[in-house]
């Protein structure tokens, strides 16, 4: 059970209560509701991050999922496996980035294993060596590079909201992109 009581969608402003029916009635929005007055410029992130063109749904689906097993987040596990699996990532591919499988031989392609090598070292020692940095930022330059740690930012945050607050994961309802 959630240690913060969740909002109820229903008594909230109006954006609130429409970006949440857009985006699915999730515990998420309900927990994040509490805070009206930043609940909208987190909605507008994850908005732009999910429309931009820079990473296809199944980049994006491979980056937020390995932040979330590396967070140990439950809720965005449960969330993104269903959003892996709907953009094409296979289960060996995702049991590779759950850690229950070899990310060199899951059929990564060479930006995917970039962007998970990325996301590891940044979320296990919340830094890039240099080495690291030159090689990601070869790979994907300016543009996509720091929206790739924008994107890695957003959902490592949100697993510390989530994981702290013990937030239950939905029974049913998804997140819809």
């Amino acid at each position: 059970m959630s240690r913060i009581p969740l909002a109820e969608i229903e008594q909230q402003p109006e954006s609130i209560r429409e970006w949440a029916a857009r985006r699915g009635n999730l515990n998420v929005f309900r927990l994040l509701a509490n805070a009206p007055n930043v609940f909208g410029g987190w909605t507008a992130m994850v908005d732009e991050l999910f429309a931009s063109s820079t990473f296809d749904a199944r980049m994006r689906e491979v980056i937020i999922l390995r932040v979330a097993q590396l967070q140990d987040s439950p809720y965005e596990i449960g969330q993104h496996v269903v959003l892996a699996r709907n953009v094409g990532l296979t289960e060996p591919q995702i049991d590779a980035i759950r850690d229950a499988g070899d990310l060199d031989e899951a059929g990564f392609s060479p930006t995917e294993r970039a962007a998970l090598a990325v996301v590891t070292e940044l979320c296990t020692t919340h830094h890039l060596s240099d080495n690291s940095f030159a090689a990601a930022h070869g790979i994907f330059g300016d543009e996509a590079f720091t929206e790739l740690l924008m994107l890695v930012s957003c959902y490592y945050g949100l697993a510390l909201v989530l994981n702290a607050a013990d937030l239950d994961v939905d029974a049913g309802a998804r997140f819809r992109p």
